[in-house]
């Protein structure tokens, strides 16, 4: 019978060393994947706690009734309360205020439609004033009050806002 003698290797001394720091490597590695995880997770559900909240606010919106008839309504049986607003098409227009005739006309076509909206609902060129509120600023905007003649003895002012955009000037009427 043979005998074999089987000497031990010795181990080296860095090996060792070596896979404690792979160890260590590996547990930091996954202790701030874990981390990230948690904030990732905790930023998330604040987001979806946040869109709940966004859709109860959504479904409990409720739209608001208008407090008044509507001036068209012609539904209406009370038609000598809420009257068929009359406009005047003849294409005169107010004198006064800084805008030429052309932007007087559409101005005064946006005035008559607020005006039946607020109860002017006959507006009439006799008897309505403009005055200059803001004379141009650097961009060119000013204010005029145009204190509308509603055609029944009453009278109401408007607040009109002339804006030039590329060589058109828009205009914007302010409700009562």
């Amino acid at each position: 019978m043979e005998s074999t003698n089987v000497t031990p290797v010795p181990r080296q001394a860095g090996t060792n060393k070596n896979r404690n720091l792979i160890i260590g490597v590996v547990i930091v590695v996954l202790a701030c994947c874990c981390l990230v995880t948690g904030i990732g997770g905790y930023y998330m559900y604040q987001g979806y706690v946040q869109a709940q909240q966004a859709m109860e606010e959504f479904q409990n919106f409720e739209i608001p009734e208008f407090p008044t008839a509507i001036p068209f309504d012609q539904t209406d049986p009370n038609s000598e309360s809420n009257p068929i607003p009359g406009f005047d098409f003849s294409g005169d227009v107010p004198a006064g205020g800084l805008a030429d005739d052309e932007t007087r006309l559409s101005a005064w076509f946006s005035v008559q439609i607020i005006g039946a909206i607020s109860g002017c609902n006959t507006p009439t060129v006799a008897g309505t004033t403009i005055s200059v509120l803001q004379q141009p600023n650097a961009d060119g905007v000013w204010l005029e009050e145009w204190n509308v003649n509603c055609g029944d003895g009453t009278s109401k002012p408007f607040r009109l806002t002339f804006t030039p955009v590329n060589g058109v000037i828009n205009v914007n009427v302010e409700l009562p």
